[in-house]
């Protein structure tokens, strides 16, 4: 069983082992609890034994919240199916949210939760943790419904406060990008991230697994994304939309830096041909802009092609085709095929999109 190793006659509950070469690395990792070392030693060696139980002894007791409390809806939400479903990134994002609530709520029952408490938990957020942390009530209404300890949706009405003034990744400058690029030249791996990123205007996540099996037949390259699962569309090797044909340079400025580290499964692999880190890739490109001489961030260069595209007169559609993409505001134009026509040099979409009425 995943999480238990059997040692002798006694189970040991809640073992992480991580490998790292011929290295084995062993942890306490109670759920909801920082993870604790265990000795290098083998799980029925009695020096290992004798750690894990002052470790289990030491670990705070997991209390279950009491029923009908605000606190045991968001338990049963992480246990639900509905929380599983969501993506590893997105799952962490709202499990951070839902544990900040929980820890406020202390015990609060559910049904005492009106659209003023949920108002002034969002009141000293900056927009897009408000943004998080009211997806995470919802869903905790949502389940509370499901369950009947609510009769009526508190977070109904909820109008977000006005967040703090906080922008956590600006944009880049075409200064910017012009000193980063001549202090990393062709040929490093710093310029070949932010080539990748900065055309593609992918979040980090998602520009670290993209490679050429995601560029199809026509020259279109398609992708679903980490965090929301929708697919996205880049004009790769086909011809550009209008909107888009003054950024050629762009596009062949991004062809040629990555072009020596050719033969790997993603664009963006290590030497060793393995899947870059986003944490360890976002980081690099960040010490590579203050090398350079400025502050800024990989998410920065997203926001960046956005704005150009936007100048450019692309609509919310084609700027979500090209841009990995944006969320577009309002009701869907239409679905996934229209996103491609909008990536792929079509003046209209209309033959291969069809309006979502759903």
């Amino acid at each position: 069983m995943r999480g238990q190793i059997l040692a002798a006659t006694v189970t040991l509950r809640h073992i992480q082992t991580i490998y790292k070469g011929d290295q084995v690395y062993r942890y306490l990792r109670i759920p909801g609890q920082p993870r604790i070392k265990l000795p290098d030693l083998p799980p029925d060696d009695p020096a290992f034994l004798a750690a894990y139980a002052q470790a289990m002894q030491s670990a705070p007791k997991q209390v279950r919240a009491g029923a009908g409390t605000i606190a045991a809806m968001i338990e049963g939400y992480l246990r639900s199916d509905a929380c599983a479903a969501l993506s590893d990134g997105y799952r962490k994002i709202i499990r951070r949210h839902m544990e900040s609530i929980r820890t406020d709520a202390d015990g609060a029952l559910m049904r005492h939760l009106r659209a003023e408490h949920v108002q002034d938990d969002l009141r000293p957020l900056t927009a897009v943790q408000q943004r998080d942390r009211m997806k995470a009530w919802r869903l905790i209404c949502g389940h509370a419904l499901e369950a009947r300890a609510i009769a009526s949706d508190a977070t109904e009405g909820v109008r977000r406060p006005k967040p703090l003034q906080h922008v956590s990744h600006p944009a880049w400058s075409m200064d910017h990008v012009e000193a980063y690029r001549k202090r990393w030249p062709i040929g490093t791996v710093q310029r070949a991230m932010m080539e990748v990123t900065y055309w593609t205007g992918a979040r980090i996540s998602d520009a670290v697994m993209i490679g050429p099996g995601h560029v199809g037949r026509d020259g279109v390259l398609t992708f679903r994304q980490q965090k929301t699962g929708d697919l996205a569309y880049v004009p790769w090797a086909n011809a550009l939309p209008a909107h888009a044909e003054h950024m050629a340079a762009d596009r062949a400025l991004m062809h040629e830096p990555i072009m020596p580290f050719r033969g790997h499964m993603t664009f963006l692999a290590t030497i060793g041909g393995k899947t870059r880190s986003h944490k360890a890739a976002g980081h690099l490109i960040a010490a590579a802009a203050e090398a350079a001489g400025f502050d800024r961030s990989a998410h920065g260069l997203r926001r960046t092609r956005a704005v150009q595209l936007a100048e450019a007169g692309a609509n919310t559609l084609q700027i979500g085709a090209d841009r990995a993409p944006l969320p577009v505001r309002g009701r869907p134009l239409c679905r996934g095929a229209g996103q491609a026509a909008a990536s792929d040099g079509c003046k209209s979409s209309k033959s291969r999109c069809k309006p979502d009425r759903s």
